[in-house]
């Protein structure tokens, strides 16, 4: 978001300040921002005051430090904030993942509303592959609508070919090949979620 001329002028005028080490900049510069990055960081980590306000201090001691490269394409805010979106992922990346039964409980509602809009749209086999997920490959399976799972596990898991799919469901190849199809977006998108939610995914 780039600032309105007058506010622009400001926040150009408060950055040279503290750059040019003036008394007083760098704390007008805290008290001005804090309250927002604070409640930035809070709305999207959930997590306790102590924790959110590592964050916010890891944010300024980087942008301080970073202050000389602030161009003015954008509020003060905006760059804060992009610097805290990165200090947030970084803790992710760091914590556990969740419980999956926590996980699966977050989602329910998110779950029933991918599966409310699937499209058709073909995805990669990846999802399926990931000898190391097995854990919540089974638990994205059991969130599926019961042909899409057996569909599913009489393909990627028995080896059944498109055609015996369809004859075990009393549907032809074509209709089989619609069901997978369908199964498989369905299932990707329910395990990329359960992922995401648990902090497995970025």
């Amino acid at each position: 978001m780039t600032p309105p001329l007058d506010a622009a002028r400001l926040e150009a005028d408060l950055v040279r300040r503290v750059l040019a080490g003036e008394h007083g900049a760098s704390e007008e510069l805290f008290s001005l921002h804090f309250r927002p990055l604070y409640e930035f960081a809070h709305y999207r980590m959930g997590a306790s005051a102590v924790d959110v306000e590592d964050v916010v201090q890891d944010t300024f001691v980087v942008a301080f430090e970073s202050l000389g490269r602030f161009d003015g394409r954008s509020t003060l805010q905006t760059w804060l904030a992009g610097i805290a979106k990165n200090k947030i992922r970084s803790r992710r990346r760091r914590q556990r993942p969740m419980a999956l039964s926590d996980a699966l409980e977050s989602a329910d509602g998110d779950i029933d509303s991918l599966l409310a809009s699937i499209d058709e749209t073909a995805l990669p086999d990846w999802v399926l592959e990931q000898r190391e997920t097995s854990e919540l490959v089974g638990a994205a399976l059991a969130q599926l609508p019961r042909d899409y799972r057996e569909a599913l596990l009489s393909k990627y898991v028995d080896g059944a070919s498109t055609a015996a799919v369809g004859e075990s469901v009393g549907r032809s190849t074509k209709a089989a090949e619609s069901l997978l199809t369908r199964a498989r977006v369905s299932f990707a998108g329910v395990f990329t979620l359960l992922a995401k939610r648990r902090g497995g995914l970025d």
